[in-house]
């Protein structure tokens, strides 16, 4: 649920507001809200400061030993910046010696000069691209010496005792002779490599510079709050938000610390942050919201029980496979122990919970790494798509009607509700209509009541007005731009078929495949063997981005879009210490 905040203001003496920061620090409950621009050149520099650490700590490799930083920070980070910058230059450098030795390869080996002294000598030496077709048109007095051909051109030398005008294409001789070039490139490899060892070596301060980025944050975040504060004559203020659980310790040290307190009600103008609390069951739903980064606005609905109910369904019915949910579960073991030291084991929990639906939908639905002869779903109504895809539309009714029926209650007493309940109406007549079209059912005779009534409903209470024909105008618009949507929305659920189904003849198409090859000997068995990893493997990665693209987009799209939500949330960041 979305916690309640309270709006808090906090006034003091300017020369007390250092003092005042670093006690709100302590407490970390106070969001703030700045006043003024939160800049400055001090903000800036160590800004600018944070930068050019963040980018050595990712030029530094993993390391497992780890030493602590007795010296200067900057010359640190100086010298990693620095070798880094080193080492891009040497590896342009050595793509352009490749390119060279790779264009002078078939001349052999020369020593360019040599061209510089034979002109001295009053011998004309240049080196030329002829056409085939025009190999003997070299002027009278010169000498052609062919190197090699490639197609219909010629590489030569034309060699005179003076200049002569050449009417070929002429080519620079390089900077050096293929040997030099080749000690080069070995020079520079050797660098490159000193260097690497030398960025593995400074790797060991990897983590002290992290340490240090997070102290430089707190920093940054303390200067942005001090210039971002109100004042008014000698007086500074502080405003910003706090769970209005927290509110009681801000005053305590407030009185403690003769501040100037005002907390009250945030008002409609306002816009605070907002901060969500649930049980520890529905918190395993927090690193979904993460990936999308989204956050309901304050005044909107936390909607992660019913997301995390109906992301666990569409997870199942999405891979479809009971095979494929045992990998995921082995997957986040392994992860899990891998990463034994993560204090935060959420996104285990999740993993196992979704692998688990997974499971179940696969052996409801017959399926383990594709169908089989020998498997029979648990539930015999699910072998047929027809029902599958039914059971789609049946889901998206209930889901968008639980978004109607959220904001029934929501709205409830005011009359307004009776247009959800319209909606709620429509939707299930959507439903049956979505069956009719697409699956060729017979549509219920009481299905129309559910237009006939819910119609009338969003027309008359979407906007009630005294002025009912005002009323009935706005509804109108509400209900024409809504009612070809309500029935999209039912059949966009068909995908949890489309996207299942397709999964599963994928790993059809790979048994079968292994299956034509054979078993009779080891190569073939080992080749169907193969097969059947990298298409197994692909279909479990792809089941990912299913996921990712139509899991999410059915509670994030579909079902907020029907409650409203618009997901335009600031999420709660307390000032606090690091």
């Amino acid at each position: 649920m979305i916690v309640k905040m309270k709006k808090i203001t906090l006034i003091v003496q300017s020369k007390d507001a250092d003092e005042t920061l670093e006690a709100v620090k302590r407490l970390g409950v106070l969001h703030v809200q700045h006043e003024n621009p939160p800049e400055g050149i001090e903000v800036a520099r160590r800004k600018d400061e944070l930068a050019l650490l963040s980018k050595a700590i990712n030029l530094l490799p993993e390391a497992d030993n780890k030493k602590q930083i007795n010296s200067d920070y900057d010359e640190i980070i100086e010298e990693i910046i620095n070798l880094s910058e080193e080492k891009e230059l040497l590896l342009e450098d050595l793509k352009k010696i490749d390119a060279d030795i790779s264009s002078w390869r078939e001349w052999g080996d020369f020593d360019p000069d040599i061209i510089e002294d034979l002109r001295d000598k009053g011998i004309w030496v240049r080196l030329c691209e002829i056409d085939s077709a025009r190999i003997d048109d070299v002027p009278e007095g010169a000498i052609l010496e062919k190197f090699f051909r490639k197609g219909n051109a010629f590489y030569c030398a034309v060699i005179s005792r003076q200049e002569v005008k050449l009417d070929f294409k002429t080519i620079e001789p390089p900077e050096a002779g293929l040997e030099e070039m080749r000690s080069l490139r070995k020079e520079r490899e050797g660098k490159i490599k000193d260097i690497a060892m030398k960025l593995t070596e400074l790797s060991a301060y990897r983590d002290s510079l992290v340490r240090y980025g997070g102290r430089l944050q707190a920093i940054i975040e303390l200067n942005e709050v001090r210039s971002g504060m109100g004042k008014f004559e000698k007086l500074s203020y502080l405003k910003g938000y706090a769970p209005s659980d927290k509110a009681v310790g801000i005053e305590k040290t407030a009185a403690k610390e003769n501040w100037g307190l005002v907390i009250e009600d945030p008002e409609d103008s306002d816009n605070p942050p907002t901060l969500i609390r649930n049980p520890g069951w529905i918190e395993i739903i927090k690193p979904v919201f993460k990936i999308i980064n989204t956050i309901p606005g304050y005044r909107e609905v936390d909607i992660s029980p019913h997301f995390l109910l109906f992301f666990c369904l569409f997870f199942g019915m999405l891979i479809g496979d009971a095979g494929y949910g045992l990998v995921y579960m082995f997957i986040a073991a392994l992860s899990q122990w891998k990463l034994k030291n993560l204090k935060d084991r959420k996104i285990f929990y999740l993993a196992y919970l979704l692998s688990s639906f997974a499971i179940a939908w696969g052996l409801i639905t017959g399926v383990f790494f594709g169908p089989h002869p020998w498997l029979k779903p648990l539930v015999p109504y699910f072998s047929n798509e027809v029902n599958v895809q039914s059971f789609c539309f049946l889901i998206g009714a209930v889901q968008l009607s639980l978004a109607h029926l959220w904001k029934f209650l929501r709205k409830w007493p005011s009359l307004k509700a009776l247009s959800d309940a319209g909606w709620i109406l429509i939707l299930w007549a959507a439903y049956f209509l979505a069956n009719t079209l697409i699956l060729v059912k017979e549509f219920p005779a009481f299905a129309k009541w559910g237009l006939i009534i819910g119609a009338p409903l969003v027309i008359l209470f979407t906007s009630p007005d005294k002025n009912i024909l005002k009323g009935i105008g706005a509804g109108m618009g509400d209900f024409l731009l809504k009612i070809m949507n309500s029935f999209g929305d039912i059949v966009s659920y068909i995908r949890l078929f489309a996207v299942g189904a397709a999964g599963v003849a994928i790993a059809a198409s790979f048994n079968q495949m292994a299956a034509n090859i054979g078993n009779s000997a080891v190569s073939t068995a080992l080749a169907g063997a193969i097969i059947l990893f990298l298409g197994h493997t692909l279909n479990i990665v792809m089941g990912i981005l299913a996921i990712l693209v139509h899991g999410v987009r059915l509670n994030v799209l579909e079902f907020s879009g029907h409650l409203d939500i618009e997901w335009s949330g600031a999420e709660y960041a307390p000032f606090k210490e690091a």
